[in-house]
This record gives structure tokens, sequence and C-alpha cells, in this order.
């Protein structure tokens, strides 16, 4: 299975790809959010890349940086890309995926985008649990 992986954000949105069967999540890009402009360039690219499922990482844990408030927006975007997508999309507490995106910058070296880096966590996490 194809999976595009999203860290949504007010203002930018991390995306990673990944693939069920040989079981590894990579990041791709950070993009900037521009609403439903964002939305429909996301339904393209699940037509052209031809995938299979989009996994979005929600706020389900409270903590500093998650809130009802982050978790309201995720949700609504998630309805608006449904409306505009054929495919499953899933959801996947994000906890702990912008600390651990960052420390793969510092001690792995990683040149990806921590939002990108947070969306590969987010798919690998969904990856390895099915």
């Amino acid at each position: 299975m194809r999976i595009l992986g999203i860290d949504y954000g007010t203002k930018k949105i991390g995306l990673a790809f990944g693939d069920s069967v040989v079981g590894v999540a990579v990041p791709l890009d950070v993009v900037p959010n521009a609403g439903q402009q964002t939305i429909d360039v996301f339904a393209k690219k699940v037509q052209v890349e031809d995938i299979d499922a989009i996994v979005v990482g929600v706020p389900l844990s409270q903590g500093e940086h998650h809130s009802s408030v982050q978790l309201d927006k995720t949700r609504a975007f998630i309805e608006a890309l449904k409306q505009v997508v054929k495919v499953p999309i899933h959801e996947v507490d994000e906890a702990y995926t912008t600390s651990e995106s960052i420390r793969l910058q510092k001690e792995e070296g990683s040149q990806a985008g921590e939002d990108a880096l947070a969306a590969m966590l987010i798919v690998q996490a969904f990856i390895d649990h099915l």
C-alpha cells in the first residue's frame, strides 16, 4: 500500500511517503498551508502518485504543543480532505513526533525539514501497526 503522510499545521504541512510492502517511510517535503488550494494539490498528488491511503497526525495526547483547538483544526482539515479524495484517511497520534524529528536532525544529521520528518514518523507508526 502506498501511503501519503501528513503532519498538519496551520502555517505549514509536512509530507512523507510510506510503502507498507517494504515497511518504510521517508520524508518528502514541507509546504505552506494555503487552505483549500493546498487540499486540492494533495488530491491531485493522491491521484498522480497512485496513493492508496492517507495518514494524518492528530494531537490526541495533550501536552505543551497540543491543544483541543489544534485537534479541531486538524479534524476540520481531514474533513475537507475527505471531500476531494476517494482513498481512506487514517488518524495517528502525533505525540512526540516534533521532539523526535528535532532529535533526528541534531543527532542523525537529517537534512529533511522538521515537519517532513514528523510526517515520516507518523507514517512509520501507521505501517508498524498494520
